[in-house]
């Protein structure tokens, strides 16, 4: 993603019902949004506003439209971490697992995840040199 797309939280989840499956058409996302309790008017709302940041495509279809994301999950994954990083530990990406192991709230299952990841790391690294 060469931009970051700002997306607001209700925007995600409306980004989610469309990285899931792909292309929708608004009856199809308002069905898949009903335990929201959103109105049709505002669902159209977050569509129109995410379509204008470019991050749906809309391609006509008979009356409606077929709305497809013009971007991937993992890159708004990446830019919102990015973003996040920036503003609250900036931008030490090791500051903030640091704060999150230190804070006893990861399980053993995650720890464990994180070792095999520096694990992995430290081997690629070593590939290099």
């Amino acid at each position: 993603m060469n931009q970051h797309i700002s997306i607001s939280e209700s925007e995600w989840r409306v980004m989610k019902v469309l990285w899931d499956n792909h292309p929708q058409t608004l009856p199809e996302i308002l069905d898949r949004l009903k335990d929201t309790g959103w109105s049709k008017t505002t669902i159209q709302t977050y569509l129109a506003r995410l379509v204008k940041k470019g991050a749906l495509l809309t391609t006509r279809q008979g009356k409606g439209y077929l709305y497809d994301p013009a971007v991937s999950e993992r890159d708004c994954q990446l830019a919102e971490s990015r973003s996040f990083l920036r503003r609250v530990y900036d931008g030490s990406l090791s500051e903030m697992v640091m704060g999150f192991v230190k804070s006893g709230d990861l399980s053993r299952e995650e720890l464990k995840e994180l070792r095999n990841l520096i694990d992995e790391q430290e081997k690629k690294d070593g590939d290099l040199k």
